[in-house]
């Protein structure tokens, strides 16, 4: 950024308006108002000046975030204030929208001063030679502008310690677009290096450690101290071998919880007659039970015996039930109500597995393959329960 003397208000204010001034106005243009200085105490007038009128017709900001970045940029004493039409015409250039670069400017105004060539244009060209290419691209950055305050040697090493543990750019890309932080966090450097290390002395492989940055990528973040904890607790649980998808479901379980709360889960499972062994069992084939918190588990556990009357064993069996309630377990068993109202599917059916199997499966078996008897379970039903990506990958 650019060094020298402070600048006084005044000095940024006149900066301000010549560089945000816009385009030769044409002669049919009116701008909403001329700037002026000047008060009157018979008329009320509301002004906008030259630069804010800019950002509402150049850059898709309303007049009242215009007015608030206008008031952000004339605060940054000290930086050489520089013309932003190339950074506008650079995002335009990528895809980027109004929506998308009036979200950018709005959440982030010095990117206005961002050099085009030597920094801006080199971060996006790298990113969609990392995988977000088309709309994605645009999309990262209006969800996570900070991504552009990153250098490019940090974005290329970050990228290089992450992407060999997806099997492909598009996995890689998916977690990124949900965790954008991974990409751009200083502060996990170190714990982020270290905990992927251990993983790799424990013996667990590159496509299982993906998993776990994929679900839970901030169990990767937790302290070293921390992390080692975690995994041992898991080998001496037997939730594993360290070469299987339930190991690291598990650490990244256990990274949701604190000690105290794994011991009240226990504690509120026995209460309903569960046996260690059996909570044990349950957790190994389901290990994320072990972060539904204690209410959600009593609501959804009251709800799967009283109602559904489903039997214990059931649900040890089955416990990926017990994640979600209103996710899953409620829009399932309305479904199979209205299904058995209608002797499409008879009494027999297992309750526990049609509650349990994977999401696509539920759609096929009982929700499309009736919808043109019953159109209404498709809105009983809208399927994109947002558990679909973890019933996938649990195998």
């Amino acid at each position: 950024m650019g060094g020298g003397s402070l600048l006084s208000p005044g000095i940024i204010q006149k900066h301000f308006l010549a560089i945000l001034a816009p385009p030769p106005l044409s002669p049919s243009y009116t701008p909403l108002d001329a700037t002026s200085s000047s008060s009157s105490s018979t008329a009320t007038t509301t002004t906008i000046s030259y630069g804010e009128r800019y950002l509402v017709d150049s850059c898709g900001l309303s007049l009242e975030s215009a007015v608030s970045v206008s008031k952000k940029l004339k605060l940054l004493i000290g930086i050489h204030l520089r013309d932003p039409q190339p950074v506008i015409k650079c995002f335009k250039a990528y895809g980027f929208t109004d929506t998308h670069i009036g979200k950018v400017i709005q959440e982030s105004p010095r990117v206005l001063h961002c050099r085009v060539e030597s920094t801006l244009r080199p971060k996006l060209d790298f990113l969609i030679q990392i995988g977000f290419v088309g709309q994605l691209l645009p999309d990262l950055i209006y969800q996570d502008p900070y991504i552009l305050y990153r250098g490019l040697d940090h974005l290329k090493g970050r990228h290089r310690l992450l992407r060999p543990y997806f099997d492909s750019d598009e996995r890689f890309v998916k977690s990124i677009f949900r965790y954008s932080w991974l990409l751009i966090s200083r502060n996990y450097r170190k714990s982020l290096k270290g905990n992927l290390d251990l993983l790799a002395q424990e013996g667990v492989p590159h496509s299982r450690v993906g998993i776990l940055l994929a679900c839970a990528p901030k169990a990767i973040t937790r302290s070293p101290e921390r992390f080692a904890s975690m995994v041992s607790t898991v080998k001496c649980l037997g939730i594993g071998p360290p070469s299987s998808s339930m190991f690291v479901h598990a650490v990244g379980a256990l990274s949701h919880v604190s000690e105290s709360s794994w011991n009240k889960r226990i504690e509120l499972l026995k209460s309903f007659g569960w046996s260690v062994e059996e909570i044990l069992s349950a957790c190994r084939r389901f290990p994320y039970i072990i972060s539904v918190s204690e209410q959600r588990m009593t609501n959804n556990l009251n709800f799967c015996m009283d109602t559904i009357k489903l039997e214990r064993q059931d649900l040890i069996t089955y416990p990926l039930i017990l994640r979600s309630l209103e996710g899953r377990i409620r829009p399932r068993w309305n479904v199979l109500q209205v299904l058995r109202s209608n002797n499409l599917v008879g009494e027999d059916i297992s309750m526990a597995w049609a509650l349990s199997m994977s999401d696509k499966l539920f759609l096929q078996r009982y929700v499309t393959s009736y919808a043109d008897k019953i159109p209404e379970l498709l809105e009983m039903y809208p399927g994109a329960d947002k558990e679909i990506e973890l019933d996938d990958l649990i195998e």
